[in-house]
């Protein structure tokens, strides 16, 4: 359980970085700033835990285990995959369009986090399914 906590903290402070500048960005502009921000959000959400765990700093968990960085590359793709496969094949959002701006954005604000910390997950339990390194 500490393993799950740690990895969502260390979630939050990415997340910092890898949600709220294409949000940011989404808010300020119009038209097909939707467009901008998923793909900087894609881009940000690859590439900033990437980097990530691939420093020696980078431990998670009481026993300060590594997360491998191909490990982190196959759950940020199960976890891409997921979402887009289960959006294209019937879950239904359009509820979302009811609700006011701030409320879409908290929504989506809460679904990047997610997203970050499952694939973070996934690629811990990868790694941990191979033998990652200890710190």
């Amino acid at each position: 359980m500490q393993t799950i906590v740690d990895i969502c903290k260390q979630t939050f402070y990415m997340g910092l970085f890898v949600v709220m500048i294409p949000l940011i960005a989404y808010m300020i502009h119009n038209g097909s700033s939707a467009v901008v921000a998923l793909v900087t959000y894609l881009i940000f959400s690859f590439l900033i835990p990437l980097g990530y765990v691939g420093a020696e700093i980078a431990t998670f968990g009481p026993h300060n285990r590594r997360i491998s960085r191909f490990a982190y590359m196959l759950g940020w793709l199960a976890v891409q995959g997921g979402t887009y496969a289960s959006i294209f094949l019937g879950v239904d959002l359009s509820m979302l369009w009811g609700w006011p701006t701030i409320g879409r954005d908290i929504a989506f604000l809460v679904v990047m986090f997610v997203q970050i910390a499952v694939a973070l997950m996934i690629g811990y339990v990868v790694s941990r399914l191979v033998g990652g390194r200890h710190e």
